[in-house]
C-alpha cells in the first residue's frame, strides 16, 4: 500500500493493481508512451536489503555540498507517497504531483501502483531536471521498476534473506536479483556481502566489464545517524561521490555533507528517551542491537514493536531479546499487520504486554530508554499521533 496515492488515482480516473507484479515489459511500455523521461540525466542506482536510504541520504547530502542539486526516489514511503519524490530533501508538493498525475492519466500501458510511482519520479526528475537523481530499487533488482535507467553507477549496500515469495529462497537467488542492476562498464560500490552473494557480484560484474569498489577504512567525521552501520552507509556513499565527482571531489565538502545528513526512523529520537528505527528483518535487527548497546550500554531498555505479518518477526524478535526482557506488543490498523497476540505467545521476554497503537503513549519510565520499532507504517502512525501524545507531557 502506498499511503496517499488513492486520492491521485481518484482524482485522474487513473486504474491501478495495488499487487507486486515483478518485470519491466509494463513500466516500459508505459515509460515510452511518455516520451522515455528515463534516458536523460546522471542516475545512480541502488539495490540491496538494508541500507538504501541511509546510503541514498549520505550520498545526496554530499552532492549537495559539491553544489549540485539531487532527485531522490525513496522506497517505501515514510509518511506518505510525497516523500518518495524528494528534490534536495525536499518532498515533491501536491501541486507538482498533481501536474505529474495528469500526465500519466493518459497512457494506456496498465500499471501497478509502484510502477505508476517509479514513473511518476521519472517524469518529476525531467521537469526538474537535478544534476544527479538518485533511485532506490523497491523490491530485488532485476525485475524491479527502476531498473529501466543506465545509472552512471550502482551501489548494493547489503544483501541478506528477504522476499523469499518474489526474490526466492536461497541467498544465491536473491543475490542474483540484486545484481541485475549492474549496467554495462558502469561502477559497482558494494558493501559487506556474504561470499556467496560476493562471488555472484563479482562474476556479474566481471561479465559486464564493470569495476567493483570495496570501501576501506573508517571514515572520521561526526554523524547525526547512529550505529556502526551507518559509517558503512557513509562510506558507500563517500566512494560512490569521489567516483561520481572526479576532480571535483573535496574530502571538506563531503565531510559537510555526511555530517548534515538526517533520515528519519533511523534510530530518531522523536520524544524524549524514546528512539523510532524501522527494523524489520535480521540484518536491520542485529543493526538496532548493536546501535542500542552502542548508543545506551548502560540503560534499561523497554522495546515497543509491531510488524507486517510477512515479515521474519521471529528472527527481529530473537535478537532484540537480547537487549530487553520488556516488551510492548502492538496492534495496528493495516491489513498487513501481524497481530500483537502472536508476537506476545512467540516472545519469551519475562515482561511483556499487548496494547493498541491508540493507547500507546511513547514516555520512558523508570530510566528506562524506549525503542519503537518494527513497520514503519506504524512509526508513522505514531508520529502523525504526536499532538495526543504530547499534551500528556504538559
Amino acid at each position: 500500500m502506498i499511503i496517499g496515492l488513492e486520492q491521485y488515482k481518484d482524482k485522474w480516473n487513473i486504474h491501478t493493481d495495488a499487487s507486486i507484479q515483478p518485470g519491466l515489459e509494463a513500466i516500459t511500455g508505459a515509460l515510452d508512451e511518455l516520451g522515455n523521461p528515463h534516458k536523460n540525466g546522471r542516475f545512480i542506482h541502488l539495490a540491496g536489503t538494508n541500507g538504501k536510504g541511509s546510503t541514498a541520504t549520505f550520498l545526496s547530502a554530499i552532492l549537495q555540498a559539491h553544489g549540485h542539486s539531487v532527485g531522490n526516489f525513496f522506497s517505501p514511503c515514510l509518511e506518505d507517497l510525497h516523500d518518495q519524490i524528494q528534490m534536495n530533501g525536499e518532498p515533491i508538493n501536491p501541486v507538482e504531483l498533481e501536474q505529474v498525475m495528469e500526465r500519466l492519466s493518459k497512457i494506456k500501458t496498465p500499471l501497478t501502483d509502484f510502477e505508476l510511482l517509479t514513473a511518476a519520479a521519472f517524469i518529476a526528475f525531467q521537469q526538474q531536471a537535478p544534476d544527479f537523481a538518485i533511485i532506490e530499487a523497491g523490491m530485488g533488482g532485476a525485475l524491479d521498476s527502476t531498473n529501466v535507467i543506465n545509472p552512471e553507477l550502482s551501489i548494493i549496500p547489503s544483501i541478506s534473506i528477504e522476499h523469499t515469495n518474489f526474490l526466492g529462497e536461497t541467498i544465491e537467488e536473491i543475490t542474483r536479483h540484486k545484481a541485475g542492476i549492474i549496467k554495462k562498464w558502469k561502477p559497482v560500490v558494494i558493501g559487506e556481502l556474504p561470499l556467496k552473494s560476493l562471488e555472484i557480484i563479482q562474476e556479474t560484474a566481471d561479465r559486464l566489464h564493470a569495476e567493483v569498489i570495496r570501501p576501506a577504512g573508517q571514515i572520521d567525521v561526526p554523524l547525526k545517524l547512529k550505529g556502526p552501520h551507518q559509517q558503512k552507509n557513509a562510506q558507500l556513499a563517500l566512494e560512490a561521490a569521489k567516483e561520481l565527482l572526479g576532480l571535483e571531489f573535496s574530502e571538506e565538502k563531503a565531510g559537510l555533507g555526511l555530517s548534515s545528513a538526517t533520515l528519519p526512523y533511523r534510530f530518531e529520537e522523536v520524544f524524549p528517551d524514546v528512539i523510532f528505527d524501522g527494523a524489520h528483518n535480521q540484518a536491520s535487527a542485529e543493526a538496532l542491537v548493536a546501535t542500542i548497546r552502542d548508543t545506551f550500554p548502560d540503560d534499561p531498555i523497554h522495546i515497543v514493536m509491531g510488524i507486517f505479518k510477512d515479515k521474519d518477526y521471529r528472527s527481529v524478535l530473537r535478537h532484540l531479546e537480547t537487549i530487553s526482557n520488556h516488551f510492548t506488543f502492538v496492534d495496528f490498523d493495516n491489513e498487513r499487520a501481524l497481530p500483537a497476540a502472536e508476537l506476545f505467545k512467540e516472545s519469551s521476554s519475562k515482561r511483556k504486554t499487548i496494547t493498541n497503537m491508540c493507547d500507546i503513549l511513547p514516555v520512558s519510565h523508570n530510566k528506562e530508554k524506549t525503542i519503537v520499532t518494527g513497520s514503519l507504517h506504524l512509526l508513522t502512525l505514531l508520529r502523525n499521533s504526536a499532538n495526543v501524545f504530547f499534551k500528556n507531557y504538559q
